[in-house]
């Protein structure tokens, strides 16, 4: 025992190989940290790696999620994206499926678990690591304004593949309207909103209503137009009197062809001039017959000779006299010229013009009168009465706009300055007034009936060649929209008019503008920023024509475009029709500038046509311009526009 003691004091004092048992006993949880160490960064690669698969995976299937359905094609998108990222077996993770789940509206949720296998904390008895990863994908919450401006146009009318092409865009538009419902349906959750404006063109718009609604003086009290004055400077005769009936005898004897134009001769004018009473002798068969009676005027009874191939001959003769009531005036000739009209009461709702349609009934003074102020001044006359159909003439513009490429906008061309707003009439609007436009030769001032023969006429007889006027349906301002308000107004677009690309892209830049007369966009509503869009649509190209009567007036007589040489080819013979086009072109270049600079995205669809570099440069890159062939093209097209405007982003 006491050596026992005498062993253990020495051992307490000898501290020869401690290092190496202190070496031993730490190695345990080294070799834990270390191993710790290694297994969870993989674990965290394999995570990190995961959630890259679930962001792809969710951004995916919900960009084909249509109508806000969840189906096999959305479930099969995530999960084939989310393979693709993460194979199955990567980091040794366990066999695992993703889940994947609507959890509200608008909104995809990709959840996936899986055990990433370890290396050396399986000694310690830990032979796995779980990792789960989960996100959302839905669609962005900002304010979205889109305005439709769409060709209506005649040809819309034409069928593709069987279906209206006007029937296929009424389906198309609806089809955006269904992929953007859930997002509308989240921005009205959080006080945001999403809003249509459709802006429907043919050779003008019908905008009037609302320019007038806004402020009444952004539209012209007087507009000038081409069309007919009547004068009315004869005086108006009373009821003829007939007096001194005799027979006149011809001296001799005459054919019976001799006799005939004998008693038909023309009458002998006297007396006058008006107001002074004028006479008339005429000549007839008889006292009781204008015609010519054979057994009455030639071999008569009791004429001297009454036999043979020359008789006698004779006529009934008598005094004509007119007198004239010196208080009325008649019709006497049409001065056609540009006429100037008042078009205050026009212009007012349930408003009329009244109009005179004829040279017909007196008037109490004399001199030339409108159409207008002779309704009111003629009596026994033909009038009608018009209201207004809300199309409008352009503001003032310039002719120098003549093609090239430059896109600074002249001074003067009020037409091209989106958001300028009405000081003058210069940059007033002009309401169409279809019914009182008369063309008259190119290049004249003034003609008569008798000098402009058929070149002269009513522009109402819808004839390209001899003047046409269209005003397609109403446009429409910003608004959020149900679906079945929507529905019904694109259904009742009507199918009219050519294709001004021009004044369709100067109208959709003003309704989608943050400034000018609607000021209807925003930078920020409501605390978040507004997303701008214009979608524009077109089954043809550009046209131009002299006769039209459209957003320019009448280009062969108010020149408002080309200028005092338009409608008659140059000196090189160029074509009036390519020139014009051209300038038509040149101001739609533009127009789609001035939008896109108006932090506007627009995008460009050809329906059944072509897009040429004017209509693809429109676009704000070349992805947003494209073409569709029929009905079921034009569907995918919008649907694909409303799925890339709906902005897609994770939200976890």
């Amino acid at each position: 025992m006491a050596f026992l003691c005498r062993l253990l004091a020495r051992l307490l004092h000898d501290h020869k190989g401690n290092v190496l048992a202190i070496v031993g006993a730490g190695l345990v949880p080294l070799t834990i940290m270390i191993g710790s160490g290694v297994d969870l960064s993989r674990a965290y690669m394999a995570k990190s790696k995961m959630q890259s698969a679930c962001d792809a995976a969710s951004l995916a299937a919900r960009r084909v999620m249509k109508n806000d359905s969840l189906n096999d094609t959305v479930r099969n998108t995530g999960q084939e994206f989310f393979t693709f990222n993460f194979p199955q077996g990567q980091y040794g993770a366990q066999a695992f499926t993703p889940v994947i789940t609507k959890p509200e509206a608008g909104v995809i949720r990709v959840n996936a678990s899986t055990a990433i296998p370890t290396a050396i904390m399986r000694l310690f008895g830990f032979e796995t690591l779980p990792v789960a990863v989960s996100c959302d994908a839905s669609l962005n919450f900002v304010n979205t304004d889109i305005v439709l401006v769409l060709d209506v146009t005649g040809s819309m009318n034409d069928p593709v593949d069987g279906t209206r092409k006007i029937e296929a865009l009424q389906d198309a538009v609806m089809a955006l309207y269904d992929e953007l419902a859930p997002i509308q349906t989240q921005l009205t959750a959080q006080g945001l909103r999403l809003r249509y404006g459709v802006v429907p063109y043919s050779s003008t718009v019908n905008v009037g209503r609302l320019v007038y609604a806004q402020n009444p003086n952004y539209m012209r009290k007087n507009t000038t137009v081409p069309s007919r004055v009547a004068r009315f400077d004869d005086y108006a005769p009373k009821p003829p009197t007939l007096s001194g009936g005799q027979w006149e005898y011809y001296s001799g004897s005459i054919s019976n062809n001799q006799c005939q134009n004998y008693v038909n001769a023309d009458d002998v004018p006297g007396g006058g001039p008006p107001p002074t009473a004028t006479t008339a002798v005429k000549y007839q068969g008889t006292s009781s017959s204008d015609a010519y009676v054979q057994s009455e005027n030639w071999g008569y009874t009791g004429a001297s000779d009454r036999s043979g191939s020359n008789q006698s001959c004779r006529r009934w003769r008598v005094l004509e006299t007119t007198t004239y009531d010196t208080s009325k005036r008649q019709f006497s000739s049409w001065t056609y010229q540009q006429t100037e009209y008042d078009v205050t009461d026009y212009l007012k709702t349930n408003g009329k013009l009244t109009f005179a349609t004829d040279g017909t009934g007196r008037t109490s003074t004399p001199g030339p009168f409108n159409l207008k102020d002779l309704a009111a001044a003629v009596t026994g006359g033909s009038v009608a009465d018009m209201t207004w159909n809300g199309c409008i003439e352009e503001r003032d513009t310039v002719t120098s706009i003549d093609g090239g490429t430059s896109m600074t906008i002249p001074s003067g061309a009020n037409d091209l300055n989106i958001d300028l707003i009405p000081n003058s009439d210069a940059t007033r609007w002009r309401p169409m007034v279809p019914n009182l436009i008369y063309t008259r030769n190119a290049g004249t001032t003034s003609g008569t009936s008798t000098s402009i023969g058929t070149t002269s006429g009513s522009i109402m007889n819808n004839s390209y060649s001899s003047g046409y006027w269209a005003c397609p349906s109403e446009a429409r301002r910003l608004a959020v929209w149900s679906r079945s308000a929507l529905d019904t107004y694109v259904k009742g677009l009507e199918t009219v008019g050519g294709t001004y690309h021009d004044i369709g892209m100067i109208w959709g830049a003003r309704l989608i503008s943050t400034g000018g007369i609607f000021g209807d966009s925003c930078d920020v509503y409501n605390g978040m920023p507004c997303n701008r869009h214009v979608i524009f649509m077109t089954d043809g190209d550009q046209t131009a024509y002299c006769n039209v009567y459209g957003s320019y007036g009448v280009e062969r007589n108010d020149m408002r475009v080309k200028g005092a040489t338009n409608c008659t080819s140059d000196d090189q013979g160029n074509s009036v029709t390519a020139q014009l086009r051209a300038r038509h072109e040149q101001r739609f270049r533009m127009a789609c500038n001035a939008a896109k600079n108006m932090n506007t995205s627009v995008w460009v669809i050809g329906f059944d046509t072509a897009l040429n570099s004017n209509l693809t440069g429109c676009a704000s890159s070349p992805g947003q311009a494209d073409t569709a062939a029929n009905r079921t093209a034009l569907i995918a097209k919008f649907r694909e526009i409303g799925n890339q405007i709906g902005a897609l982003r994770l939200t976890q």
